[in-house]
């Protein structure tokens, strides 16, 4: 194949001008040396001629000093004209390369015979094979030892599997140590590697190089295993962070390994070709073919278990619900990642001189890994808000934070890119400098209200249960019941209050961000505001009295109130009205502003006053004495007495009626306590009435009949019947 075909190269072309245009958008220092030189040279014969001798002296002078400093005096401006000169060079520089590369696919073949008798070149009898038993003694001596060493480690609890799951904490920290084990074991086997070849079979430089390329390529796989082996845990199901099968872990551990295996060997073999002397095209397109094979063995790696990958993303999320969709699409998303940072790749590889593999490597890997550790995290914070853990699951949420914090550092120092120094040099460094400020200022956002929030909310769930603990529901409040805290009482305003004030500053720094000036828009939102102000007085009037009876202490959440027309438990409030929960369950919504007198019934204490009609002649002192005993003994009831501020006691004799006399007894108690006091009360003054004689009063009728021998005898029992039915019906206390 001595050329790529028309189409094969139109598409491979149309992916390089992405790459390029993107290149040339957010990094436009990184090849701007020869567009500036051929743009500084436009017209110089005209522009010389037009200057003195003086002239030319002082402008030579100073791009002179500009080339010493390697620095322009003023940052370089967007200019179409040169972004579109940079990018047809590149891409006409591409196009040779490429094409050069790919005519150089007929020598392929011949590569690997030309790198073999390189390698066994200068070498006597056995040469080539001295050196492979000397790899295979060296890698098998430090093999032998480090199995030495681990069957005495491996038989630690640390490598046994677990019988039960434990939390994440103790999953990270297991699967940690084993990896960090493995790590040292990696280092004790290199080590020993190294020592044995360098003592005893150390004699050509090409062999020290081969071998010290091919121990890499292997530590870099033996690295790879434990991270997927931390990561997939095969072989221990109940330490595993994602939520994935046993199948599915082995199989993504199998293929992620035999990529990893083969991008590493393969990749060292390249290099020793390089050192061999086999370089120029044919070495560019082996490579090439290297990288790519490499690129679709991971791609392969994920779209095979794209199914456990997804499920494992989207975790609980329904369906159609935005996490649900992104883990459907992220596979493919990521195939398309791996392309694109191939091309990238080669790309530079072809234009400039520093190509950052490390960088694409880190990338891929972390992107790999990313998205399962968020679920992981995720996951973890709703089972600590399932167990009702604030603070545990605060910190998850601060994990997922700090985990998207630590990738952006990471991606940024590992691509060599510096945000701060990028926010002030052409579109993309000043997208970027907006970008970054932005996030800043949304991660500070977010901290700051999770402290506030999650603080509100524990003294809330405090306060709350405190009160369950006392028997009492906040939500059931008995009419005139002691009602919460000033404090439980502010904190949902407070809560509220910082969420729109951090709200608002996000987005006023977000605006200033972007470059938008905010100061006429804080000016024109003060103009609006006072006309809304001016057009919504009752509105006002409702925000400004609800400060001040919050201000006052007038009531608080749970109290019952009464506000004129209308009564009932404070339910909720908001910064322009109130709620109020009637006792019979009606719920009115009252504005600040309506209300002109307001009565609490649950501030302090409460005062029940009962009424009780005995006959006319009753001992009212036997009585008194009675009321004492009882008075006494609910004192002593466990279950009422200490909600008693003063003891039930009589008030002697109120009226006289025409039943009986009216007699009142009173007792104070705490708010909300004196319906429960009153039942008890009444119960015993009904038995203590019984077990002395006393009756209740109970309106009589008299019916005189005169001797009328005319009266029929049927009416004069029907008379007395009546009376009888009403004398014995029984007195309602008032």
């Amino acid at each position: 194949m001595t050329s790529i075909t028309q189409r094969s190269r139109g598409a491979y072309f149309a992916l390089i001008a992405i790459v390029l245009f993107t290149l040339h958008s957010f990094f436009p220092e990184a090849a701007n040396a020869q567009a500036g030189k051929f743009f500084a040279g436009a017209n110089a014969e005209a522009k010389v001629s037009r200057l003195s001798d003086a002239e030319v002296r002082e402008l030579l002078l100073q791009r002179l000093q500009q080339g010493e400093t390697g620095k322009s005096t003023e940052p370089e401006s967007f200019n179409p004209a040169v972004f579109a000169y940079r990018l047809q060079r590149d891409f006409g520089k591409l196009s040779h390369e490429l094409d050069a590369i790919f005519g150089s696919a007929g020598e392929l073949p011949a590569v690997f015979p030309r790198a073999w008798a390189k390698f066994s070149a200068d070498r006597g009898d056995g040469g080539l094979a001295w050196f492979i038993l000397a790899l295979v003694i060296s890698m098998g001596a430090a093999g032998v030892i480090e199995f030495g060493v681990w069957r005495k480690i491996g038989a630690t609890p640390i490598f046994m599997p677990s019988p039960e799951a434990t939390g994440l904490r103790q999953k990270a920290g297991r699967l940690g140590l084993m990896f960090l084990v493995r790590v040292a074991m990696l280092a004790l086997f290199l080590a020993i590697a190294t020592a044995v070849f360098l003592l005893f079979f150390d004699a050509d430089s090409k062999d020290r190089i081969a071998f010290f390329f091919y121990l890499t390529a292997t530590g870099i796989f033996r690295l790879a295993y434990g991270l997927s082996h931390a990561f997939c845990a095969p072989r221990f199901p109940a330490l595993r962070l994602p939520s994935f099968s046993d199948a599915d872990a082995a199989s993504l551990h199998l293929t992620a390994l035999i990529t990893v295996a083969f991008g590493a060997f393969a990749y060292f073999t390249c290099a020793l070709f390089g050192t061999l002397g086999i370089v120029g095209e044919v070495h560019e397109l082996f490579l090439i073919l290297v990288g790519t094979m490499t690129s679709l063995l991971l791609i392969y790696s994920i779209l095979s278990g794209r199914r456990a990958l997804s499920a494992d993303i989207a975790g609980t999320a329904g369906p159609r619900e935005p996490r649900a969709v992104f883990a459907e699409i992220w596979p493919w998303l990521f195939a398309i990642l791996v392309v694109a940072i191939w091309i990238y790749l080669v790309v530079t590889e072809l234009l400039y001189e520093f190509v950052p593999y490390g960088a694409a490597l880190f990338t891929i890997a972390a992107l790999a890994a990313l998205p399962s550790l968020d679920a992981v995290l995720q996951r973890e914070t709703a089972r600590q808000q399932e167990a009702d853990q604030m603070i545990a699951g605060a910190i998850a949420r601060g994990a997922r934070l700090l985990l998207l914090v630590l990738a952006v550092v990471s991606f940024s120092a590992a691509w060599r890119v510096n945000p701060f120094a990028m926010a002030g040099t052409g579109i993309g460094g000043q997208a970027a400098g907006a970008a970054l400020q932005i996030t800043m200022t949304l991660l500070v956002a977010y901290v700051v209200w999770q402290a506030v929030r999650i603080f509100i909310d524990r003294k809330i769930a405090d306060e709350d249960a405190e009160l369950l603990a006392q028997g009492i529901e906040p939500g059931e409040m008995e009419m005139g019941g002691t009602g919460m805290s000033r404090m439980r009482t502010l904190l949902p305003l407070f809560r509220r209050t910082v969420q729109i004030t951090l709200g608002v500053i996000v987005v006023m720094i977000a605006l200033a961000a972007l470059g938008v000036e905010i100061g006429p828009i804080l000016a024109g939102a003060g103009v609006v505001g006072l006309a809304i102000g001016f057009g919504s007085q009752a509105l006002i009037r409702d925000i400004v009295s609800g400060a001040f009876f919050l201000i006052d202490d007038a009531f608080r959440l749970g109290e019952y109130i009464d506000v004129g027309e209308v009564k009932g438990t404070v339910e909720n409030m908001s910064v322009r009205s109130l709620r109020l929960r009637h006792h019979r369950g009606a719920v009115h919504t009252v504005p600040f502003g309506e209300v002109k007198t307001l009565t609490n019934y649950s501030r302090d204490w409460a005062i029940m006053k009962l009424k009780f009609r005995i006959p006319f002649d009753t001992d009212v002192r036997k009585v008194k004495k009675i009321f004492k005993k009882i008075g006494a003994d609910l004192a002593e009831n466990p279950e009422i007495g200490e909600d008693f501020i003063q003891p039930f006691k009589s008030q002697g004799v109120l009226e006289v009626d025409d039943y009986g006399l009216v007699i009142r007894a009173k007792f104070m108690s705490k708010p909300g306590k004196q319906f429960m006091i009153r039942k008890e009360a009444y119960i015993a003054v009904q038995n203590a009435f019984a077990e002395n004689d006393i009756e209740f009063a109970r309106p009589e009728v008299r019916v005189v009949v005169d001797d009328d021998e005319e009266m029929p005898a049927k009416q004069k029992a029907a008379a007395g019947a009546a009376a009888q039915t009403a004398t014995t019906a029984p007195v309602p206390a008032a």
